[in-house]
């Protein structure tokens, strides 16, 4: 069975370098008409190209691509392209969005086959996390020194120029979105290692390995061990069964630390995944909180980069005992979206594309536009059943969309005692809210474009949230099991 396996598993990476190394070239003319079709849509509709970059600079990163794109490309090699021309906008919400790819360019880009090492990033080391490779000898703290003679420092620069975020500041949101965590475990999942390194470094041998030099944690010994790849589906599988259902659990989990401490988790701010009705349940973790006449409450967003702002205000609502207010300004890059772009963009929300009146919007000296009767304070209303006790917020640098606005709130309404580690995003105001999906019409690559930027009315630092506790997760707690911050937590309330 075994062989069997590793021999369909050969023959997937066979074919994958096979179909890489067959897909047409595009063409000079294709991938310049595909950039002049970015960089109009760039100008026309995003709210934020300006803000980390001059107009001269922004240029230069188009001239630079058309340089770049001087010779036939294969698909491959321009999406990688654009993806760092994508990164160089410092806006955690402009990408090229593997899940709102087309089959044809996902079927061509996604390695099938995945490493069965989950890893995180601290200090600028790469940390086994969780071992699905069958080698017993790698435990979790182990570090991964090198793949396939490629050095760690080179593999995360190389990652870090295709990586996501807000602002100048954001390095720590960089190097977190290149660690690969339970959550990819799931075969529907895309991490960004999973896309990118077989991209920047591509795997020429057939067999259906890697040679990976680890350093042990515990011996400090340096020793390349060949790793079998996997594909997604059966990475799933392997965690699963060694982890139980971490991949998928519910989005929102509760449970009690203490007598009078309990302990919610909320993975993300989607409706779905609750086991019913996102509000229901959320009522009845409050219910009991109450019953039980709770002292502390824990809330941990760790992990969770963000989601429906409808679903956060909800939890928001529970967790404070004064209305809170939250002054954000909205604005457009447009009123109108070209006619030149309307074939290459969809959305779910038809009302983005139509044209907004012109007599209801102020237009700024910085080329944007925003509503002049809207109010610009957003107001969440305690629950009738909020926490009267003590909230403590749990935070990390994956904090960067709904989830950062979440912190900010409750921090600035000194609801909550943030403790953890910054978070991403930035105080300058981050872009989301709208998108348009723009399908680039040689290539088909899709980038998600933003279109309301969300300003605060005063200018503020370019920096996430910073807890009022930092507790930050170092390299041996994965040995060790320890999660630091949380521990931190249990201490500090036990006297």
């Amino acid at each position: 069975m075994k062989k069997q396996f590793t021999l369909i598993l050969s023959l997937l990476i066979t074919t994958l370098l096979y179909a890489q190394e067959k897909q047409p070239l595009l063409s000079v003319p294709q991938m310049h008409s595909d950039i002049a079709v970015l960089k109009c849509a760039f100008t026309q509709l995003h709210p934020g190209i300006y803000r980390y970059t001059t107009k001269a600079r922004f240029n230069q990163y188009f001239d630079d691509i058309t340089r770049q794109t001087a010779k036939p490309l294969r698909l491959a090699g321009f999406y990688t392209r654009l993806s760092q021309l994508t990164a160089k906008l410092k806006c955690g919400h402009t990408y090229l969005n593997p899940y709102n790819q087309r089959e044809s360019v996902n079927v061509q880009l996604l390695s099938v086959p995945v490493l069965p090492l989950l890893f995180k990033v601290i200090d600028k080391r790469l940390i086994v996390t969780h071992n699905l490779s069958g080698r017993a000898e790698i435990k979790p703290g182990d570090e991964l020194v090198s793949i396939n003679g490629m050095a760690r420092s080179a593999i995360i620069d190389s990652l870090l120029t295709v990586s996501r975020a807000d602002g100048d500041h954001g390095l720590d949101k960089r190097l977190d979105n290149i660690s690969i965590t339970p959550e990819f475990a799931n075969g529907q999942k895309y991490a960004l290692f999973d896309i990118y390194f077989p991209l920047f470094f591509p795997h020429k041998d057939k067999e259906a390995s890697y040679q990976m030099l680890v350093k042990s944690y515990k011996t400090k010994t340096l020793i390349t061990y060949p790793i079998d790849l996997i594909s997604k589906t059966e990475r799933d599988k392997r965690y699963q069964h060694q982890f139980g259902s971490g991949a998928r659990q519910a989005t929102a989990t509760f449970k009690w630390i203490s007598a009078r401490c309990g302990y919610l988790q909320i993975r993300d701010f989607t409706t779905e995944g609750w086991g019913g009705d996102y509000q229901i349940i959320l009522d009845s973790v409050f219910t009991e909180l109450h019953a039980l006449n709770a002292q502390h409450l824990i809330v941990d967003i760790r992990d969770n980069e963000g989601g429906d702002d409808a679903v956060r205000n909800k939890v928001i609502s529970y967790l404070i005992k004064q209305p809170a207010f939250h002054a954000i300004r909205r604005y457009y890059r447009f009123l109108k979206v070209p006619d030149e772009l309307l074939p290459y963009i969809k959305t779910w929300d038809p009302s983005f594309k139509a044209p907004k009146p012109a007599d209801e919007y102020a237009h700024t000296t910085d080329n944007l536009y925003f509503e002049k009767n809207r109010n610009p304070v957003d107001i969440v209303i305690p629950n009738q059943k909020h926490f009267s006790g003590k909230v403590y917020l749990m935070t990390n640098a994956t904090n960067s969309s709904s989830s950062f606005l979440m912190a900010d709130i409750l921090q600035q309404t000194k609801s909550v005692k943030l403790v953890g580690e910054p978070t991403g995003g930035t105080k300058q105001g981050i872009n989301g809210g709208q998108f348009f999906f723009l399908y680039l019409p040689s290539s088909g690559i899709e980038v998600d474009i933003p279109l309301v930027y969300q300003s605060p009315l005063k200018m503020r630092k370019d920096e996430g949230i910073q807890p009022d506790v930092t507790v930050t997760t170092q390299p041996e707690d994965m040995a060790t099991g320890l999660d630091r911050q949380l521990e931190y937590l249990i201490r500090r309330i036990s006297r």
